[in-house]
C-alpha cells in the first residue's frame, strides 16, 4: 500500500514519494531520478497526486488517458473513504498560455525550500497581527486555497479584507525576500474589528479569532451567491475556514456512584 511505502535508498517516507513503472522500486524526489536514469526506466508515478514523470523529458507529463485513469481511481477510492489522488485536469485559457510562454521559470514549494519566508515590518505595535499572519501564510491548506485563486469578490478594490489576505499570499510566495509593510491590512482590520482599532498592543488570539470570523463570513456569502448549500445533515459549514479550524468539544459528567 502507498501508506506503507518508503524510499528504498534513504528509507524516508517522503515528501514526493515516487514508484518506478519499470520495476518494483520506490524512491523519494531525489533517488527516483537517480534510479530511473541509471536503470534507463522511462516513467515514475508520484504517489500523492498521481503525476507521471518522464525520464527522457526530465519533467512531469500530462495525457488525457492518464488523467482518466487517475480520475477513475479517485472515484473508486472515495467509495472506501480513501483519498489516493487529488489530481484534476487544467485547461489553460489563451491569456494563461500567453503568460506561461513568457514566464517559464517554475517555483516549487518543498519542505526544504525557503520560498514563503518573509519578514513583516512592525507598524508601531502590530506584532500581534504579524505573528498570526505568519501562521496563516504557512498553513498549507489555506495557502493552496488562496494561491489557486478560489477567492471571488465584487467589492471595491482596496476595501476587502479577504482580498488583502489573498494578495498577501501572492506576495509571500513570489520568490522575493525583502520584508513587507501592511498598512492597508491594518486599516481594514480596524474597520472590520473595531475593538482592535488603535496603535496600542492587542491580544494575538483576539486578532486570530476576528480574522477567522471575517474570512468565514466572506466565504459563506460567496457560497450563498453560488447557490452552494450548507451541509445540513451534520450542521457543518463547507467553507475552507471551517474545514481547517472548526472542531467539536465533548464534555462528559460521570456519576462516581453508578459510573
Amino acid at each position: 500500500m502507498v501508506s506503507n511505502a518508503w524510499c528504498r535508498t534513504c528509507k524516508n517516507r517522503g515528501p514526493f514519494l515516487h514508484a518506478c513503472l519499470g520495476c518494483v522500486y520506490f524512491g523519494c524526489h531525489k533517488h527516483i531520478r537517480e534510479h530511473t536514469k541509471s536503470q534507463k526506466h522511462n516513467f515514475s508515478l508520484e504517489l500523492s497526486y498521481g503525476q507521471l514523470h518522464c525520464t527522457a523529458c526530465g519533467d512531469y507529463v500530462y495525457d488525457a488517458d492518464i488523467d482518466a485513469i487517475t480520475m477513475e481511481n479517485k472515484m473508486n477510492a472515495a467509495e472506501f473513504r480513501k483519498r489516493l489522488f487529488e489530481c484534476t485536469s487544467w485547461d489553460a485559457t489563451e491569456e494563461e498560455r500567453d503568460l506561461l510562454s513568457h514566464k517559464t521559470k517554475k517555483i516549487c514549494i518543498t519542505p526544504e525550500c525557503t520560498i514563503g519566508l518573509r519578514g513583516l515590518i512592525n507598524l508601531g505595535a502590530t506584532c500581534f497581527m504579524n505573528c498570526i499572519l505568519q501562521a496563516l501564510m504557512h498553513t498549507p491548506l489555506l495557502r493552496d486555497y488562496f494561491l489557486t485563486e478560489r477567492h471571488n469578490c465584487n467589492n471595491v478594490q482596496g476595501a476587502c479584507f479577504v482580498c488583502e489576505i489573498s494578495k498577501l499570499y501572492q506576495e509571500f510566495y513570489n520568490g522575493d525576500t525583502f520584508p513587507l509593510a501592511l498598512p492597508c491590512l491594518l486599516h481594514l482590520t480596524w474597520k472590520h474589528a473595531t475593538h482592535l482599532a488603535g496603535y496600542r498592543q492587542q491580544d494575538a488570539h483576539e486578532f486570530f479569532i476576528a480574522t477567522l470570523n471575517i474570512l468565514h463570513n466572506h466565504c459563506l456569502d460567496t457560497m450563498h451567491k453560488n447557490n452552494e448549500l450548507l451541509d445540513r445533515e451534520n450542521g457543518k459549514c463547507p467553507c475552507i475556514i471551517d474545514k481547517i479550524y472548526t472542531g467539536s468539544l465533548q464534555s462528559d459528567v460521570v456519576c462516581q456512584k453508578c459510573k
